[in-house]
């Protein structure tokens, strides 16, 4: 399986794909979650949410900065009611959208033809649920065995759009930026990538993962 025409890129010269997560690989539920934070009495989750700001307490968790205990804490502050632990989990997972049978079928045969790796700005809520929704589903506990490898911004204490998050995936995979594409639906991850000097795609709706390979 190999890159389709017309991504204005040069697939030709493309060795490595570095892929996103959430919004390309599963797709991302933003409303769900700030309608069942609401639910919680979490009545301005979306301004809390936003990553524009560096106040956001959700930037730390993603960091490392926060752990899950220190994380739960700060979110029940928010609440205006009693919530199990189990409820909050359960709002916070509901921004993860499923993995459909033909993009799992694309990230296993991908491999095959190019090297790749998924970066990602996530937490290790996120991913402790997908790997168990995964098992389930595929059989397959995590993405491990679909890439090269894998880096996650919690793990990191770095994350995208800094450039150094890039760099260091780029220097410790020992990979050719001009070879390399990178896939997100951010738009300012996507500048950051084409400044370090990778071919970049912004997959945005309703284009997906399926539409970019064949």
């Amino acid at each position: 399986m190999k890159l389709s025409e017309g991504l204005n890129v040069n697939i030709s010269e493309v060795k490595n794909i570095i892929f996103d997560w959430g919004g390309v690989i599963t797709d991302l539920n933003i409303d769900s979650v700030i309608l069942a934070f609401k639910n919680l009495g979490f009545h301005h989750f979306d301004k809390a949410f936003a990553h524009d700001t560096d106040q956001s307490f959700f930037l730390g968790f993603e960091t490392g900065k926060i752990k899950e205990p220190e994380f739960l804490k700060i979110l029940r502050k928010y609440l205006d009611r009693d919530v199990t632990d189990r409820q909050i989990l359960d709002a916070w997972n509901s921004i993860l959208g499923d993995l459909p049978p033909e993009r799992w079928t694309i990230l296993n045969e991908v491999k095959k033809t190019y090297r790749t790796f998924l970066l990602s700005n996530t937490n290790s809520l996120h991913v402790s649920f997908y790997s168990q929704k995964l098992s389930a589903i595929y059989g397959r506990n995590g993405f491990d065995h679909l890439f090269e490898k894998i880096y996650y911004s919690h793990i990191l204490g770095m994350r995208k759009p800094d450039r150094n998050i890039y760099e260091f995936v780029l220097q410790d995979s020992r990979l050719e930026p001009g070879e390399t594409l990178f896939i997100d639906d951010n738009p300012e991850n996507i500048t950051t990538a084409r400044e370090l000097g990778m071919k970049a795609y912004h997959l945005a709706a309703p284009v997906t993962m399926t539409d970019i390979f064949c």
